[in-house]
Formats: structure tokens, C-alpha cells, sequence
């Protein structure tokens, strides 16, 4: 989340297995612009893989950003916990779209696997993962063009364990952060047969629940094995708590106020996460 996730929010939430950096530009992070590299915040969170998230359609670029990797790990060891890269597919603002970024990859499913093979390379070249997080489409239309299916198909001839399950979130670029997802198709989704992490509007365990029980019985089945987890953005921002509901035996609720003054201390984001704190940080 854009001016959110910063390490300080991130390590608010040891419950979650994994966590993204914001949204970073790859031709800065490829050309080692400073302030790029400065939001590779990646220190250390205890039991959680940390992805950087980057904004990129260029081949080239991508082929070289595992060199860039570690060499950053190499030089900066305490920022050295990069598990991999998720490429944003799904950013919806007009200018990105217009350069054939973010969501309008969702269009270009051939450049999106090609952006993953070549960000691959061969086989063990190197240990970061990659996934990808996607939209449904640009607008109301296409989301019934399935080329988010396309796109799962594609990915199905990727045979290497670094490629880890496709993030989706299942609404289009026109909708806002608040309107519901078109969770029905999800059962398309899952024809797939490809596993994928579920996004959008989910807060709670019950959530899921609804989400699932709606589904037939085959595709409820396949929920078990196809979706190995959920990502959960703006529920964490009002709920500090939300990721212990997630949990069989939660430990009791304890108040993360202290903690997250604490963080923003130890390690300090750029100024710009501090200009809208009382909005997005109430609970400092």
C-alpha cells in the first residue's frame, strides 16, 4: 500500500507469513537510484517472507534485477531479507496503465509470463522468487474476457520452484479500494487448477467462510488445496488485530500502539509515510 507499507507497518504483523514493499519503479532500482533503493526496507521480520513489489513491462530491466539483488544484500546485510519480487499487475492509475504497466498487463498475459522467465533466468541462478499480482481486467467488460485465466494457463508450463502462487485480486481497474469483488469468479479462476492467493475486501475468517460456501461443492474442494492463502491490505490498517483471527488458538489482543512508535524510531520511512499519519497511523 502506497505510503503505507513501510517496515515499521510491516513488522506490526509476525502472524503473517509474508509481506510487499510498496510499489517501486524497476528502471530506478535498475539505474541504482539511491531513493529507489532506500524503500528496500527489508530488515529483519521475524517468520515472515518480505517481496519486493515492483512496477515494470521491460524485459531487459527484469532480467538484470536479480544481478541488483544481490548485489543489495551483498552491501547492505542487515537489509539482506529478500525472499523474491512480485511483479504489480494490477496498479490502476491511468498514467501507469497508459504505459502499458501495472493492470494493463492483465491484457498482455504472453509479456507478463515473459517478464517471469526472464526475470527467472536458469534453472538455480539465483535464490529469489517471484509471483505476480494481478486484476480480473480494465474495466466491467473485461473481467469476462477471463484473461486472468490466460494468464494462469500460461504459467502452467513454468516448471521451477521459485515461482510461487499468482496474487489475485478479483476486481477490475475501475473499481474503487471499497466496492465488492466479483468473487464469482473465482470458481473460473480455480479451473486453473493453479494455486493463487485471494485478495480483496477480505477482513476477517468469516469472510472467507462466505466467500467459500458460495461456491459448488468440487470447487469448494479445490479451495483447499488451489488457495494456500489470502492477502490482506486496508483490514490491517484499521485492525492491528486482524491477522490473530486468522489464527486456530489466537494469543490475547495486545495493544500495538507502543510498538509501532517504537518501529517508525528503529527504522524510519521516508517523510512522506509521516504526512498523512493521523489518517492512515490513528492509533499513534
Amino acid at each position: 500500500m502506497k505510503n503505507i507499507s513501510c517496515w515499521a507497518f510491516r513488522a506490526l504483523f509476525p502472524e503473517a507469513t509474508d509481506s510487499y514493499t510498496e510499489m517501486l519503479n524497476l528502471k530506478e532500482l535498475i539505474t541504482l537510484k539511491k531513493r529507489a533503493w532506500d524503500n528496500v526496507d527489508t530488515f529483519s521480520i521475524n517468520n515472515q517472507h518480505q517481496w519486493v513489489q515492483v512496477l515494470t513491462n521491460n524485459i531487459n530491466d527484469i532480467s538484470h534485477l536479480p544481478e541488483c539483488l544481490e548485489n543489495f544484500c551483498r552491501d547492505n546485510p542487515e537489509r539482506a531479507n529478500i525472499y523474491g519480487v512480485c511483479i504489480n499487475a494490477c496498479c490502476p492509475d491511468p498514467r501507469v496503465i497508459s504505459a502499458g504497466e501495472g493492470a494493463a498487463l492483465i491484457k498482455r498475459t504472453k509479456r507478463l509470463g515473459d517478464l517471469i522467465m526472464a526475470f527467472l533466468g536458469e534453472p538455480n541462478s539465483h535464490p529469489f522468487h517471484i509471483n505476480c499480482k494481478i486484476l480480473l481486467g480494465l474495466n466491467s467488460k473485461e473481467i469476462y474476457h477471463n484473461k486472468f485465466l490466460d494468464f494462469l494457463n500460461k504459467i502452467q508450463s513454468i516448471n521451477d520452484v521459485r515461482l510461487k502462487p499468482t496474487v489475485i485480486n478479483f476486481k477490475h481497474a475501475k473499481q474503487s479500494s471499497k466496492s465488492s469483488p466479483h468473487w464469482e469468479l473465482l470458481e473460473t479462476a480455480l479451473s486453473a487448477d493453479m494455486p493463487i492467493i485471494i485478495n480483496g475486501n477480505i477482513c476477517t475468517k468469516q469472510d472467507i467462510q462466505n466467500i467459500v460456501k458460495k461456491l459448488p461443492m468440487k470447487s469448494q474442494r479445490k479451495c483447499k488445496t488451489l488457495i494456500p492463502g489470502i492477502m490482506i491490505g486496508r483490514a490491517a490498517i484499521k485492525n492491528l488485530n486482524c491477522f490473530q483471527t486468522f489464527i486456530s488458538s489466537p494469543n490475547k489482543k495486545v495493544s500495538k500502539k507502543t510498538l509501532i512508535v517504537d518501529n517508525l524510531k528503529k527504522h524510519p520511512p521516508h517523510r512522506r509515510f509521516y504526512q498523512n499519519k493521523k489518517d492512515f497511523y490513528p492509533y499513534i
